[in-house]
């Protein structure tokens, strides 16, 4: 007869041994992952910029330092987000900068002008086992004010802790999320926004710059654009409104 008493006192150790292995292999395998992440310091008054679009430039990027970039560039992997075309910035939006320039903006269809509310741009939006690639720039504090006020549209968020590749001593890492504005889908009228195509080259010209294997994660980890892609040659212009 199977003694029950007897095999559970047998089975204890063996169970608790059996546990304590299973936490010391997570002790291990954790670890192990935060030994494959390499340290990289941020010195004082400066952070990390994460660029996940048309600031993939490198030109780009200086155009909008106003000065050239000497610091590392890395690219890496921002986990948790996902990327699409669903930035819409509207001409004349109340938020732009002070003194930026009324303009009206129609597309020719047939005898028709179609009124352009604005265009589109690309955005990132949390998202659950999301992951997309992207550069990594370390700028001055002063830069970092500068880029503030050239992503008018954007937030500042900190990403020091979702960047796969990297762990960070001595500063933030940050990247811009848009900011909750009028979505393209609550217009009233016959207007409509646009990708600029121009600016699309860009961003993937960027991409392509970097390497094959760099743009192919872009375009897999990048929405399709839902809205129609216009070279800004074939944009009628009003700079009377």
């Amino acid at each position: 007869m199977w003694d029950h008493s007897s095999a559970a006192v047998k089975a204890g150790p063996l169970l608790g041994m059996a546990f304590c292995l299973s936490v010391f292999c997570l002790i291990i395998a954790s670890a192990c992952t935060a030994k494959r992440k390499t340290v990289l310091d941020i010195p004082d008054g400066s952070a990390g910029i994460i660029a996940y679009g048309s600031l993939v430039s490198l030109p780009s990027f200086e155009q909008t330092l106003r000065h050239k970039y000497a610091g590392p560039i890395h690219q890496i992997h921002l986990a948790g987000y996902e990327r699409a075309w669903a930035c819409v910035r509207p001409f004349n939006d109340a938020r732009a900068p002070s003194g930026a320039q009324k303009m009206a903006a129609f597309l020719a269809r047939g005898s028709e002008r179609v009124p352009i509310a604005g265009t589109a741009e690309l955005n990132i939006s949390a998202k659950k086992g999301g992951r997309i690639n992207a550069i990594l720039y370390v700028i001055s504090q002063e830069d970092l004010a500068n880029l503030d006020k050239r992503e008018w549209g954007y937030q500042r968020v900190d990403v020091t802790d979702k960047i796969e590749e990297f762990r960070f001593r001595g500063g933030k890492v940050y990247v811009y999320e848009g900011l909750p504005g009028q979505p393209a889908g609550s217009l009233t009228d016959n207007s409509v926004y646009i990708l600029i195509k121009e600016f699309r080259d860009l961003v993937t010209g960027a991409c392509d710059a970097v390497g094959k294997i760099f743009r192919e994660e872009f375009d897999k980890s990048t929405r399709p654009c839902p809205f129609d892609v216009v070279s800004y040659k074939d944009i009628i212009w009003d700079e009377s409104k």
